[in-house]
């Protein structure tokens, strides 16, 4: 699934050469937040594997994706891995990945693997496997062919005290070159913290695009496909698998495909990713509403690599608790991963009919103590899944 987005640029008065260069063209694939090597806790050792090995192997449909369209070169704005303590085996699948994508491909270090002293990009495992064509993003001017540049701004250290991107873009003359600034990290636009020094102001990278100084801001960190300001020209990638749950990343798993010249800037988003991370809500009152969530769960594509959230609200009896419980088991065996979303305000309830305690048939003291566990039951959980424990049991024993 493809989108496209074509705005020509404005005429530039004064810009001089800036915008009367040679008519140079460009496509590249710009992608960002690989984040090799993520780990997630709810993910069990075999899921995990599996979690690695998709985040990997998302470099090589990257690279078809490259070379479907033609494109010169690829782009990667930030966080190409984890951290510094990435496993080799990591490092050395991944590096082989990008060798096989037979095009250059530019890393551009990020928060999570800055080139610092101790930065991946500096270790013996990296620098004795890198393939020729992939490039470390040093700062400053790369020139990638005549008429083509990269203007990169890396991460240094954990915690920068200056706008990155300003430091790079404001020491620019004007030039015929076809320009793409790389960049990683929050903008100022979308920064709630308002204090950030390293916030990236999207004004000075506007201005800088009118005035012809560069053609496309190139940005990582943000984990969703995102348009920033109204140039059209200022891009988050979005991470190429996702990370976290659709409560927070609206819209990762893409690469973007980038034309630009002087003239115009055509942006394609491309899905690239296999993995999804799903939140469900729903209200649990009767076996029907089990039967719906049951048909909602088995509608779900590639159940091995989706994760569940589920936030479960009602009242069930324990006839029906036993039916939703059996269920999820099963969905936990067939999916990646099935989280409960616990809400104090939302709560799934375990109300037990007579029906429910008559099915247990107790007597004497352990009927007692099933009639404690049910009259406690509406506000202590341990004494809900004892009775749910209990019933199931009892069930059980019946067939």
């Amino acid at each position: 699934m493809t989108a496209a987005h074509v705005l020509p640029l404005p005429e530039v008065a004064g810009a001089g050469s800036a915008v009367s260069g040679p008519n140079v063209t460009v496509t590249f694939v710009h992608t960002a937040d690989w984040q090799l090597g993520m780990t997630r806790r709810f993910l069990d050792a075999d899921a995990q594997a599996r979690f690695t090995a998709s985040r990997i192997d998302g470099i090589g449909r990257i690279g078809g994706l490259a070379r479907a369209h033609h494109a010169e070169f690829v782009l990667v704005c930030g966080d190409v891995f984890e951290d510094h303590q990435v496993s080799p085996q990591v490092v050395r699948r991944a590096l082989d990945e990008m060798g096989d994508i037979g095009l250059p491909v530019y890393l551009l270090p990020g928060n999570h693997d800055p080139l610092d002293r101790a930065s991946i990009y500096r270790a013996s495992t990296f620098e004795r496997h890198r393939p020729a064509n992939v490039h470390v993003l040093d700062a400053g001017v790369t020139r990638i062919r005549d008429g083509v540049e990269l203007v990169a701004a890396p991460w240094t250290s954990k915690r920068p005290l200056t706008d990155l991107l300003a430091d790079q873009v404001t020491r620019l003359p004007h030039h015929d070159a076809v320009r793409i600034v790389a960049g990683h990290g929050i903008v100022d636009a979308l920064d709630p913290t308002a204090a950030n020094p390293a916030a990236i102001g999207v004004s000075g990278l506007q201005e800088a695009l009118a005035d012809g100084l560069i053609d496309y801001v190139a940005l990582g960190d943000r984990h969703s496909v995102t348009d920033i300001g109204d140039s059209g020209r200022i891009w988050y990638s979005g991470a190429h698998e996702v990370t976290d749950f659709d409560s927070r990343e609206a819209d990762p798993g893409h690469a973007l495909v980038v034309t630009a010249s002087r003239s115009a800037v055509q942006v394609q988003r491309h899905s690239v990713g296999q993995w999804t991370f799903r939140s469900i809500e729903t209200e649990i009152n009767t076996a029907a509403d089990v039967e719906s969530l049951a048909a909602q769960l088995e509608s779900i594509p590639a159940k091995s690599r989706s994760v569940l959230r589920l936030r479960l609200s009602g009242v069930v009896s324990l006839e029906t608790n036993t039916v939703l419980e059996e269920l999820l088991e099963t969905a936990a065996d067939r999916f990646a991963a099935v989280q409960r979303w616990t809400d104090p305000d939302r709560r799934l309830l375990l109300e037990p009919t007579p029906d429910d305690l008559a099915r247990l048939g107790l007597t004497g003291y352990a009927s007692a103590t099933a009639d404690e566990l049910a009259a406690a039951s509406a506000a202590d959980a341990s004494a809900r899944d004892a009775l749910a424990l209990l019933y199931r049991l009892a069930s059980e024993c019946d067939s």
